[in-house]
């Protein structure tokens, strides 16, 4: 196993991570599990590759372009998934509806880039570094910290913030939260919102590095989903911790074994850990139910 392996493993573990942090935000205040989430993160890298790569226009009018969008995006995403829930009365509802809308928006980007086998802008930083005989891509170092800082500011919402402050008391019983004042609607808009952005800056800063196709939302989603589920579903910690289990799982068997061998360890793990600890890592057993 070469060092690199490592460092790879931690950059898409930081991918992931991010990806199974929007799903916990989405999941706090409305215990759905968005299965479109992965879309949002195909947005960034469209946005990415078609203001950058094509468009010539620089990188931070794709940040700009790509915030705006993946907001527009994530209200769009909590009109097409909460209004079927409500509609149909079915407490499996969530199922159909997210699914429906992953689908919907891998359509759109199946059509605009039809002919696109992987959505691959320039490095926001190109080149890298050579660290102990390691070669270090900047572009990989700066999703790392990215992830990292994504938590940090993101925890730092939650428990300082009065809309952070409302989030959680939606999480613990959105009824009570009713009576209590809080605007639940916006709050669940708000947390649609944000994991969208969160989804979409973790596919503009894949996409020049990993192979980001236009209809690979859904791998994502599902990439994510197991580090949400082996960290705790609900726990931005347990987001962190299971996408760099994932990640590092992943590709360190990849360069040992090759093949399709580091999805089946991933999975393998998640049975594990899951027999050991039912709620995750992280999670909570009111969450994990």
């Amino acid at each position: 196993m070469s060092p690199e392996a490592i460092i790879d493993g931690l950059f898409a573990g930081s991918i992931y991570a991010l990806v199974a942090l929007a799903l916990a935000i989405v999941f706090q205040p409305t215990r759905i599990m968005n299965f479109a989430q992965g879309e949002a993160l195909i947005l960034g890298a469209a946005v990415a590759y078609q203001i950058v790569a094509l468009e010539k226009l620089g990188w931070a009018a794709a940040i700009g372009l790509t915030i705006v969008l993946a907001c527009v995006m994530g209200v769009l995403m909590e009109r097409m998934i909460t209004l079927p829930i409500k509609l149909s009365g079915s407490r499996n509802a969530w199922i159909i509806a997210t699914l429906a809308a992953a689908l919907i928006f891998q359509s759109v980007f199946n059509l605009g880039y039809f002919d696109v086998d992987a959505l691959r802008p320039s490095p926001i930083i190109p080149g890298g570094f050579e660290v102990a005989g390691m070669t270090i891509q900047w572009q990989e170092l700066l999703t790392i910290v990215a992830a990292l800082a994504v938590m940090a500011l993101y925890d730092q919402f939650l428990r300082r913030s009065a809309y952070g402050r409302a989030i959680r008391a939606t999480a613990h019983s959105s009824d009570t939260s009713v009576l209590m004042g809080i605007p639940v609607q916006r709050i669940v808009v708000l947390s649609f919102v944000i994991a969208a952005v969160i989804s979409a800056v973790a596919g503009l800063l894949a996409a020049p590095v990993i192979f980001v196709a236009p209809a690979a939302g859904l791998v994502f989603t599902i990439k994510g989903f197991t580090a949400a589920v082996i960290g705790g579903v609900g726990s931005p910690r347990g987001a962190l911790i299971g996408g760099m289990i994932v990640g590092l799982l992943d590709t360190i068997v990849r360069s040992l074994v090759g093949g399709s061998i580091g999805n089946f360890a991933v999975f393998a793990a998640l049975a594990v850990i899951l027999v050991i600890f039912p709620s995750g890592l992280f999670g909570k057993p009111m969450e994990a139910h």
